[in-house]
């Protein structure tokens, strides 16, 4: 399976839509994906729109285009972070949004890696790590929240850290200085001790949001794409 696929079935994942391909070289309307006022795959297109406008004069590459799942989840994910963020004056109430726009950003920029066939066998076991350690965050993520008194900040918050170190190890050959900075104000939020607190504490005003998100990564997992 593509690093997309289970990249953003925890954070991000993309998917072939040779009709947006065609749709933005002719200018044409967006291949139909159902459902709309998607803020996740608003920004997905958006994104997609402005890296398609660089490859397609050159021919390289194929659209990519977030899918129905993934959409769920990065909704569910964002409404979980922008609720914590408005209850908690220590987290930034605009970072929900930059999170958001850079998970997009960057599931789209390694997709573009992997199509383009610019990942070299070296990658192999960076990707394998990646795997490794999103699987290990859904897992402790879904415990959490099933279990009552099970929650443990700092196994999560070490595994948060390893998945942002194995992104990062993966996209520094091949990406800019600022798509390390994309990856880092991810993690950074997702890691903010008042920002876990808030979501797995006990009695937390957000557990309904967060059950939202476990049932798309339970489906994610119960399909083995994670």
């Amino acid at each position: 399976m593509e690093l997309q696929s289970w990249l953003l079935y925890h954070l991000v994942a993309v998917t072939d839509c040779n009709q947006v391909m065609q749709s933005a070289a002719t200018g044409g309307g967006a291949c139909p994906v159902g459902g709309t006022g998607s803020r996740a795959r608003d920004l997905g297109l958006r994104a997609q729109k402005k890296l398609l406008g660089r490859v397609v004069s050159s021919g390289a590459g194929r659209s990519l285009l977030i899918d129905d799942a993934t959409t769920s989840l990065l909704d569910n994910l964002y409404k979980l972070m922008d609720k914590a963020a408005r209850a908690n004056p220590t987290l930034d109430k605009k970072q929900p949004e930059k999170v958001l726009k850079n998970i997009v950003k960057l599931s789209i920029k390694i997709g573009l890696l992997q199509r383009n066939q610019q990942l070299g066998p070296m990658d192999e076991a960076k990707l394998a790590e990646i795997r490794t350690a999103l699987r290990a965050v859904a897992m402790a993520v879904v415990s959490f929240y099933e279990l009552e008194f099970s929650f443990d900040k700092a196994y999560l918050t070490r595994s948060l850290e390893r998945c942002r170190t194995a992104v990062r190890l993966l996209i520094k050959p091949h990406l800019t200085d600022k798509s390390q900075d994309r990856c880092d104000q991810v993690f950074d939020f997702l890691c903010h001790p008042d920002f876990l607190d808030s979501v797995f504490g006990q009695d937390s005003e957000h557990r309904a949001t967060l059950g939202l998100l476990v049932g798309d990564v339970n489906k994610a997992l119960d399909a083995g794409h994670l």
